[in-house]
């Protein structure tokens, strides 16, 4: 098979995943194009693959503006094949917080229009170094409060790596 990960990464967790992904895929004996949205250049072509895996990370409740956009755009050929959302975030990481990101992926394809195959919650990661003051006050005093350390000095990953290895491979199987 042929892959597409298309995907938006904020903070770097979201890239680090579709590399991930990207792996499993490739040592399954898939081709697999990797793909930033934000990266304008390329000519890329949703028709030529013939599975796509969108993935994108939440922030202030929203996905990235740049994969909405891409969805959207493409979302003909993407309803035209087998299909997967990544949504990463850290309310996927705790169960008192899942509904909520299953909320975020659902806003996501209503908005975008699109129907994949498979969606898949997937925790993102904690990196302080990268948040200003707004950000790390929004984090400590938001639904996720009780989850985090109140220092946040040092980077804590909750991404499920297994979980994505077996969510992945079930996708290929389709």
């Amino acid at each position: 098979m042929n892959y597409l990960i298309a995907y938006a990464t904020t903070e770097g967790q979201t890239d680090k995943i579709a590399k991930f992904i990207a792996k499993i895929l490739s040592q399954e004996g898939h081709e697999v194009r990797f793909h930033n949205v934000s990266d304008l250049s390329g000519g890329l072509s949703v028709s030529e693959y013939d599975r796509v895996i969108v993935a994108g990370s939440v922030h202030s409740g929203q996905h990235q503006a740049d994969l909405q956009l891409f969805v959207f755009a493409n979302r003909e050929q993407l309803g035209a094949k087998p299909g997967m959302l990544i949504s990463v975030s850290l309310a996927a990481a705790f169960p008192d917080t899942a509904d909520e990101a299953k909320g975020y992926a659902d806003t996501f394809l209503e908005a975008a229009h699109w129907k994949p195959a498979q969606t898949v919650l997937i925790a993102g990661a904690v990196k302080p170094g990268l948040y200003d003051w707004f950000e790390k006050s929004a984090l400590l005093e938001g639904d996720l409060a009780a989850h985090v350390n109140e220092d946040l000095e040092e980077t804590r990953e909750f991404t499920d790596w297994n979980a994505l290895t077996e969510q992945v491979s079930e996708f290929a199987r389709l």
